[in-house]
């Protein structure tokens, strides 16, 4: 893998942060996913799409940890993000790390999951 062309995203109050972990490539979210934030999060998840296929990773992976609320608005990015990357033969998967202390969180993505399970997980970390 090449180095990370995607930058972190920071806007008043909600942060995205890239890495590389070995074949993935991981994105932190910190702050809230309100209203604010929608426009750059659309516009951040077609860069991460764009940058998933040039290192040609295995999954991207979203650690929620930090985030303490996500509106609808953002989650109907996430939801034509995921339509773009199923359609994709032999993409990249696509994980949501949550945090166990924030139930809406398991509850949201998992809507997210159905969408196609094939693509998606939700995994909950601890601590």
């Amino acid at each position: 893998m090449t180095s990370l062309g995607l930058s972190p995203l920071v806007e008043s109050g909600f942060q995205l942060s890239p890495r590389v972990d070995g074949p993935n490539l991981v994105v932190s979210f910190s702050g809230n996913g309100d209203m604010t934030a929608v426009e750059a999060l659309g516009r951040y998840l077609k860069e991460v799409h764009t940058e998933a296929l040039s290192l040609n990773v295995e999954e991207v992976r979203f650690d929620l940890h930090d985030l303490t609320f996500m509106n609808s608005s953002c989650f109907k990015a996430f939801v034509t993000w995921i339509d773009v990357v199923s359609r994709i033969e032999n993409g990249y998967k696509i994980r949501f790390l949550t945090n166990h202390r924030h139930a809406w969180q398991r509850r949201s993505l998992e809507a997210l999951r159905c969408l196609s399970p094939n693509v998606v997980r939700v995994e909950a970390q601890a601590s």
